[in-house]
């Protein structure tokens, strides 16, 4: 249409992450919705490889495949995890970087909206492309270290053995560059990818310079950050998840499972889930915990991801009893978030949201800082339990269980957040933030 300013955006995302790819169709929605009068949006998402395709095409948005393929299954399996290193190699990181680099040369857009996936913010820097990020958390070094770690990262060898208080005065002790320096943040493969792609100069050698955008979303509660330093380049616009779609409440579940969720007020009910990037040893210490013993006195509905652990082996860590449900078909979490008492889990961010959003407590366990950091905010607040990766065993997680379910103020503290979480409206927030900076950058000069 004459005179219509049109944009071309794609969307880089770790599409095997159920959190991330829901978060990225939210975003891509609130910015069609907010739409200016005389522009015309224009949103394809970038694909190795996903289940979730399906979703992304339902939404209305293109899809363009690269190389290399993936099987989809989870970010550790695809990217071949190696922690701290988020890549098995550095030919597996070239390849990603140049697979999304030859996708984006081929689309030409205007701006680059990524996640916690650094190769298309690479790619997309290599040919001078704008970009957006949206992240969990502040992830940057003045955010790091300003307020933003308040423990030793879990991967930190020997120091988190320490207790706990101890900890926290090390690290509000330790200098400023040292905390920005933890190997936790270093990623010597995907540098070494980046030179070879033929980064012009010295590298990124850490995950903050390998995120690091014209305009970065934090999509979190503002309360977690209010003594932190935030860098002017990110704004924090609030929680954003995935809505529960309309028919899904309690009356459309499977019949055992809402037999299970609603068997009456004496009755406590535990979700287990470790969502689709949880680790299967530690989803296994966490059924064995919930659902291992006969005599528990609570229900538990548990999901076993495909892309976590085949439903077989979580079988067999199961007490046959009433009042348990197993299943790795798809299950509305807001639902069953609202219907339980408590999630045990990991620190995800989707998770951790969807049971705040509901009111219920946590206990989980973090595969990566940024988890280890959602989670701390949580048990801060009285609202849940993170169990250090090295004590994530079923005696200890079944007594983590007792406390929370005897101790009704976690609920009550969950009960906050979750009137935190209604107060705000975290896709709109952000969609408004983005185009303010869309505007300005491609907009006609005023």
């Amino acid at each position: 249409m004459p005179g219509m300013i049109s944009l071309r955006m794609a969307v880089a995302v770790a599409l095997q992450d159920a959190g991330e790819a829901t978060r990225a169709v939210e975003l891509a929605h609130g910015l069609r919705e907010r739409t200016p009068d005389g522009w015309d949006l224009d949103v394809t998402f970038l694909s190795h490889g996903s289940r979730f395709e399906p979703m992304i095409r339902r939404a209305g948005f293109g899809i363009t495949h690269c190389a290399p393929r993936l099987e989809g299954r989870s970010i550790a399996h695809d990217l071949q995890w190696d922690p701290p290193e988020i890549v098995g190699s550095a030919a597996l990181a070239r390849e990603l970087v140049e697979g999304e680099r030859k996708a984006l040369e081929a689309l030409r857009p205007d701006v680059v909206l990524h996640g916690f996936w650094p190769f298309g913010n690479i790619a997309a820097r290599l040919l001078g492309i704008r970009t957006m990020c949206f992240l969990p958390i502040p992830l940057d070094p003045a955010s790091v270290a300003g307020g933003l770690l308040r423990d030793l990262p879990d991967v930190v060898p020997v120091l988190p053995r320490l207790p706990r208080p101890v900890r926290e005065t090390i690290v509000r002790m330790v200098p400023a560059g040292v905390k920005t320096g933890l190997g936790a943040f270093t990623q010597r493969r995907l540098s070494e990818a980046i030179a070879a792609c033929g980064w012009p100069g010295e590298p990124p050698r850490t995950i903050f310079e390998m995120l690091r955008a014209d305009l970065t979303l934090v999509n979190d509660l503002p309360e977690f950050y209010a003594d932190c330093v935030v860098p002017g380049h990110m704004a924090i616009t609030g929680p954003l998840f995935a809505p529960g779609a309309p028919g899904d409440g309690p009356a459309a579940l499977d019949p055992a499972l809402r037999a299970v969720l609603t068997a009456g007020d004496d009755v406590p009910v535990i979700f287990c889930t470790m969502g689709s990037s949880g680790t299967k040893d530690a989803f296994l210490e966490a059924v064995r915990a919930v659902a291992g013993t006969a005599g528990d006195p609570w229900n538990a509905v548990i999901l076993a991801s495909p892309s976590v652990c085949p439903i077989e082996e979580a079988r067999a860590q199961v007490a046959e009893r009433p009042g348990v449900v197993i299943t790795d078909a798809f299950v509305p979490a807001p639902t069953v978030n609202a219907l339980a008492d408590l999630v045990v889990g990991h620190g995800g961010q989707g998770t951790v949201q969807t049971a705040l959003a509901a009111g219920t407590p946590i206990i989980g366990v973090a595969m990566q800082v940024e988890q280890q950091i959602n989670l701390d905010h949580v048990a801060a607040r009285g609202a849940g339990i993170r169990i250090p990766a090295r004590r994530w065993r079923a005696p200890v997680i079944r007594e983590a269980v007792k406390t929370v379910l005897g101790t009704p103020s976690y609920r009550r503290r969950a009960g906050d957040l979750a009137a935190s979480i209604r107060s705000g409206d975290g896709k709109g927030a952000a969609a408004e933030r983005m185009w303010r900076h869309l505007r300005a950058t491609f907009g006609p000069p005023r």
